[in-house]
């Protein structure tokens, strides 16, 4: 999928499908004189959430630590971190992330740029099969960044939306190129945001539905298999939550 057919999809579903059209509609307008399109702030507030049915994350303590990490680098230099996460669906309908890989490295932007380590994601797509698929459950890919301080950076930018529509679709075309054995349907994507509040922000794009979504249940899985409720969309963030008057 080219960029541009992602962000005409990325524009109906917030601009003609969404509940909240007419907020991010202002949004648009407010920002639109000040800053590139990609830059606008895309409040996670103004989503609709996920069914109840998938609405739970859960996070592994390995993995919470270098996300953790991965916020402590950003929040000394300002620059963001890429990382991809992996994790598989149950049978209750929950997500259990289990294996990440950031990029920590490339300083050469101020963005997150995920191209160092798209051959962690490779390598999981070729190796791929039913019988993972039966154990494990359906695999869940995220693309997720860090975003440092900025007076808008707790939200979700409009490029990111347009990169989560994006995202899905490039994950299954390259495994149907790599993997003949599976079908690409039987994997799923969703995309984070780590921001300077300290929330663990994840959404997700229903082709299906043509809309973006919002998780409200993350939590940390501890060693000793104790669960701790994360932060996600706190109302101590510094997020657009109302819309200006004209």
């Amino acid at each position: 999928m080219e960029r541009n057919e992602a962000r005409d999809i990325a524009i109906k579903c917030l601009l003609e499908y969404s509940p909240a059209k007419d907020f991010f509609a202002d949004t648009f307008e407010q920002y639109l004189d000040t800053m590139s399109d990609e830059n606008i702030p895309i409040s996670p507030v103004q989503l609709e959430n996920v069914s109840e049915h998938n609405n739970k994350i859960i996070i592994e303590e390995n993995i919470y630590n270098e996300l953790k990490n991965n916020m402590g680098i950003t929040m000394r230099t300002n620059r963001e971190i890429p990382y991809f996460l992996i994790g598989f669906e149950q049978g209750n309908g929950s997500i259990i992330f289990k294996y990440i890989k950031s990029d920590i490295s490339n300083f050469s932007t101020m963005e997150a740029d995920h191209n160092g380590i798209t051959f962690f994601l490779e390598n999981f797509l070729k190796e791929l099969n039913y019988l993972d698929i039966k154990e494990l459950g359906m695999p869940i890919i995220c693309k997720g960044h860090t975003h440092g301080k900025s007076p808008v950076s707790d939200n979700f930018s409009f490029g990111d939306m347009i990169s989560c529509v994006s995202f899905k679709s490039q994950i299954r075309k390259y495994l149907k190129l790599v993997n003949k054995n599976v079908n690409p349907n039987i994997i799923d994507t969703v995309d984070m945001l780590m921001n300077p509040n300290g929330d663990f922000n994840l959404i997700y794009y229903d082709e299906n539905q043509t809309g973006f979504y919002k998780f409200t249940n993350i939590f940390l899985k501890k060693s000793n298999n104790n669960i701790e409720l994360l932060p996600s969309i706190s109302p101590s963030g510094n997020y657009i939550k109302n819309s200006r008057n004209r």
